[in-house]
């Protein structure tokens, strides 16, 4: 945000449809650490290389090599420590470039004093030449100095290109709403691009300043063509039930939801968690005093981005789970071997063609994040161990099976499958649907012909809510037999319900877990290009689109799958037919 004026509302019409998300500078920020400690050793070894070739050619200074290697290794750890600085990052994307540029120029003399006070202290770098010293410490100058100029220069041009605008959509017309508008537009930083107010009650508002732009339904088509940074809802704290309706149905966006049910000055937050979707609850309340051990994590944070630990750390865990554990300490028993089914998506088509309404079965597809959960959680083993079917979903799960392994996994994605189930279904067939809004529900039976799709959307969080369960539970038995119960609800939940309903005696038909699948059949949610699907990239797709939500589920947990992969087999389950397939328990 360089200027008041940058916060303007821009017609749907004119947004960039090029955009990055600010969260890739601040991850670019985030690694100049690990960039300023391979500087500092490749200046070591040009300056040395300089120093021996173009301005001595003495024998007996090659032991420089060696000498040097310790300095540039013992000054490269310290690199990360003293010269990076993230209010650097924060000055840059905020325009304050001179105020950027004197950071970092403090943040390099209190590096070279330390590499000084090194010199001084060890026996080693004291024989170094004084002329290769000061050569090393201005080509670390140099090197560092032109990377951060050259991130603040592509950071310049990616913000005159409009790539870096912030989109900011507001739900719920009023007071609050105009208030938060006139809000962003005067504030300094990121430059903001207010899309619009978005509320389905629109004749209720017409007597505010600003008007109302569309529906929610209009927001959600806008999201799948436009990326929108924040999506913030004006509604009153008597409004929560209506606010979580609306985060259900906007969180298929892969969007950041902000409620702010009040007008604010310092935003304090605190975070919530409605069924995986993220919810921040922006508020009047002013900044608490910080314990001794939030200014520590603080500043530690400062020096070394927490999500980099966490990441070496996820990294050492898989490695020691594939060693068999800690030295000295007796390893775990590995669970047992995961057991897929040996279906592809056109085979298994097949199979849910010809399975019909006389018993009950339910289909699971383990995604990397399943399988790695599936074998540290006894309970989730569970739910598969009593599935009838279990689909790989993960094409980079079986490329990796067949890299190391040297064996050909048959992939069956989930969001594949819904669409080819669908596909099969008559217009009278009785299917239900769990999970997903009504809206969803209804383009469902249009673009398919659905004449008897019920459904049923439980409350958020409704898994820890008993009646809320037995709820769902008696809607299905209610409706059954189907053809196909389609449980879109979020994992674990789908294949605790679909486990419970194998446990109720009026239930027949085959139920399928599908996860978000109804969020790409109804084009609220963009699935990869065929291409990095078929690589077993479309997890990087997903990082790419929503930073925020997926950081921490493919950079933190997403590593583990090695480890999982090395310690269990994943064993294939051969079935002729579906007469075959074996009876769970009720």
């Amino acid at each position: 945000m360089k200027n008041p004026q940058a916060s303007v509302a821009i017609p749907h019409r004119v947004l960039p449809v090029r955009r990055l998300s600010r969260d890739t500078i601040d991850v670019t920020g985030d690694l100049l650490p690990a960039f300023d400690f391979v500087a500092v050793l490749l200046s070591a070894g040009l300056a040395s290389w300089i120093y021996l070739h173009w301005i001595t050619d003495d024998p007996a200074l090659i032991s420089i090599w060696h000498n040097g290697a310790r300095a540039a290794l013992a000054a490269a750890v310290l690199a990360p420590l003293l010269m990076c600085d993230r209010r650097y990052v924060a000055l840059a994307r905020n325009g304050r470039r001179i105020a950027a540029m004197n950071c970092y120029a403090f943040r390099f003399l209190v590096w070279v004093a330390s590499v000084a006070l090194l010199t001084r202290l060890s026996a080693s770098m004291s024989t170094l030449p004084t002329g290769w010293l000061y050569l090393w410490l201005l080509l670390s100058l140099l090197s560092t100095g032109l990377l951060r100029l050259l991130m603040m220069w592509q950071l310049w041009r990616l913000e005159r290109s409009g790539v870096l605008i912030e989109t900011v959509a507001i739900v719920g017309a009023g007071p609050v709403a105009d208030r938060l508008v006139r809000h962003l537009q005067t504030s300094t930083g990121n430059p903001i691009c207010v899309v619009g107010i978005y509320d389905d009650r629109r004749a209720r508002h017409q007597q505010f300043e600003r008007g109302v732009d569309g529906t929610v339904a209009e927001l959600i088509d806008l999201g799948t063509r436009h990326r929108l940074d924040w999506i913030l809802i004006t509604l009153p704290d008597a409004a929560e039930a209506r606010v979580q309706q609306l985060v259900y149905r906007l969180k298929a966006l892969s969007t950041p939801v902000g409620w702010c049910p009040a007008v604010f000055g310092a935003i304090g937050a605190d975070r919530l968690d409605p069924s995986s979707a993220t919810l921040l609850r922006l508020s009047a309340a002013p900044e608490t005093a910080r314990s001794l051990r939030q200014h520590a994590a603080a500043a530690a944070d400062a020096v070394l981005p927490i999500w980099i630990p966490r990441l070496l750390a996820a990294t050492f865990r898989a490695g020691r789970d594939a060693r068999g554990g800690r030295a000295g300490r007796a390893s775990p028993l590995p669970p047992p071997d995961c057991v897929l089914d040996d279906h592809d998506l056109a085979s298994f088509t097949a199979v849910a063609r010809d399975y019909g309404q006389r018993r009950y079965g339910y289909v699971v597809t383990p995604n990397a994040d399943h399988l790695i959960r599936w074998y540290r959680q006894a309970s989730f083993r569970a739910l598969y161990r009593d599935a009838a079917f279990v689909l790989l979903d993960s094409r980079f799960v079986s490329h990796l099976v067949a890299l190391t392994a040297r064996r050909r996994l048959p992939v069956c994605t989930g969001s594949d499958l819904t669409a080819a189930v669908l596909s099969l279904v008559d217009a009278d067939d009785s299917l239900v649907l769990v999970g997903g809004s009504a809206a969803q529900a209804d383009a469902l039976r249009q673009r398919y012909g659905l004449r008897r799709l019920a459904h049923h959307q439980p409350p958020m969080g409704f898994i820890h809510d008993p009646a809320a369960v037995e709820a769902c539970l008696a809607f299905v038995e209610a409706h059954s037999p189907f053809r196909y119960c389609l449980l879109a609800v979020g994992s674990p939940q789908q294949e605790q319900i679909a486990q419970r309903l194998g446990h109720r005696a009026g239930v027949r038909g085959l139920a399928l877990c599908i996860g978000a699948s109804i969020n790409f059949l109804t084009g609220q949610e963009r699935r990869a290009p065929r291409w990095m699907q078929r690589l077993g990239l479309e997890w990087c797709y997903r990082l790419w689109r929503a930073p925020r939500r997926m950081a921490a589920r493919y950079l933190v947990r997403g590593p583990q799958i090695f480890a999982v992969l090395w310690r269990c087999r994943l064993v294939l389950r051969r079935s002729t037919s579906v007469e075959s397939t074996p009876e769970r328990t009720r």
